[in-house]
């Protein structure tokens, strides 16, 4: 679960050179390309400038939300643990060497966009990407996916055994506000080494 989510985030900002930086938030579903059964998963990605917040929204783990500057480098997750908000700072990033290639004449239409196919190779495997040129994204998101010239609306990855699709189903262009980049006030922060005593609690992370 916790490289799937790793994976998630990297799909979901990208630096490029198309003409026009992304503000808002892209909302995506994962689901099987076959008959294979995974978790239902949701999320949204909200994406400012070098701000981007990621709300996670799964059938088996507890809904939480991960906040990263790509300027200052800092990154933040929220989670509910016993009806307790918790705030964790210094959460380690993903960092992954790839490679892109094009694949210009294959055209899809994914969330009301025609999209370009391409495919980035990491040391994970290999995925398929559709991305829109109509876009650039604002910040670069670990890095592995730095090379996509576009905006990263759907990818598709094979894993155990299966393919998954990660799809934008929607966007929405907005400004977003700076307050959804922040630790609201309810919430107690901890250090990551403090929260290192409290993964046993969290057996999902761990996977």
């Amino acid at each position: 679960m916790k490289k799937l989510v790793l994976f998630l985030l990297a799909f979901s900002v990208l630096q490029s050179h198309a003409q026009q930086a992304f503000e808002g938030t892209l909302f995506i579903e994962v689901v099987s390309a076959d008959s294979s059964e995974i978790p239902q998963m949701d999320f949204e990605i909200k994406l400012k400038g070098s701000l981007a917040r990621m709300n996670m929204h799964s059938s088996n783990i507890e809904d939480y939300s991960l906040i990263v500057n790509y300027e200052t480098g800092e990154s933040i997750m929220l989670k509910t643990h016993n009806g307790e908000k918790i705030a964790v700072r210094g959460m380690k990033t993903f960092h992954e060497t790839s490679s892109f290639t094009a694949e210009n004449a294959s055209l899809k239409k994914v969330a009301g966009y025609n999209c370009r196919k391409g495919k980035v190779t990491t040391n994970s495997g290999t995925a398929v990407v559709y991305y829109s040129t109509a876009f650039r994204s604002p910040t670069q998101f670990f890095g592995a996916y730095s090379d996509v010239p576009g905006l990263l609306l759907e990818m598709q990855f094979s894993k155990d055994g299966s393919t998954q699709i990660i799809r934008t189903k929607k966007l929405s262009k907005r400004k977003v506000k700076d307050e959804e980049f922040q630790i609201p006030s309810e919430y107690r922060e901890m250090s990551e080494s403090d929260y290192q005593l409290l993964l046993p609690l969290f057996p999902e992370l761990l996977n």
